[in-house]
């Protein structure tokens, strides 16, 4: 009976501490360059693009903010062909975590990519406990393939199709966390123009 008891205890325990974090915000981001001077009132921004992966539309959320924010299209990457080949000086992408990679969705699209000036990432995630470990793998893994052109990284809560955790993420603040990423980068894709200008002259 007193080992029963344990095991009960033991169990409830673990419950708590996986789904503790599940009405928690975690959503994080991080910049691999330093903010540049915002660009001069009138000026063009860089031409960018989001292009993302969604199974139950948490992913597909923050790319329209992103995409807000930027003043770009939002892209499912089933209709990415019809944007690409084309010149970008930014492009966004964005998966669900998938057992710590990218959809193979995702994978397929970031494999043909070529000639990427300046890039970002960002994944939405659900497991509990190693699940911003995981995500961090996967923008890891995003990043090495866009050739190292990686601008910077957003990652946050979203519904598990499996565990069911997050169920109201990504939420509010998630999104106006997703929209400051957005700024950020606006601050930071001018240097994608650095290389191009020295190669020009």
């Amino acid at each position: 009976m007193g080992q029963r008891k344990n095991w009960a205890i033991l169990i409830v325990f673990w419950a708590v501490v996986i789904f503790s974090g599940c009405a928690t915000h975690n959503a994080a981001m991080d910049f691999h360059v330093e903010a540049l001077d915002p660009r001069p009132p009138g000026s063009a921004y860089l031409k960018s693009i989001v292009v993302y992966d969604s199974w139950s539309g948490n992913t597909g959320k923050i790319a329209d903010e992103i995409a807000r924010v930027l003043n770009c299209p939002s892209v499912h990457v089933d209709k990415a062909a019809e944007y690409f080949p084309g010149c970008y000086d930014l492009i966004v992408v964005g998966s669900p975590v998938h057992g710590g990679v990218p959809t193979d969705k995702i994978e397929e699209f970031l494999a043909g990519l070529e000639d990427v000036s300046a890039s970002a990432v960002f994944v939405t995630y659900g497991a509990p406990l190693f699940g911003s470990w995981t995500a961090d793998g996967c923008l890891s893994s995003m990043e090495e393939q866009l050739g190292q052109t990686s601008v910077g990284r957003f990652k946050c809560n979203g519904l598990h199709k499996i565990f069911r955790t997050y169920p109201s993420h990504p939420d509010d603040t998630d999104l106006s966390e997703a929209a400051r990423f957005a700024e950020g980068l606006r601050e930071r894709v001018p240097l994608a123009e650095s290389p191009k200008a020295a190669q020009s002259e």
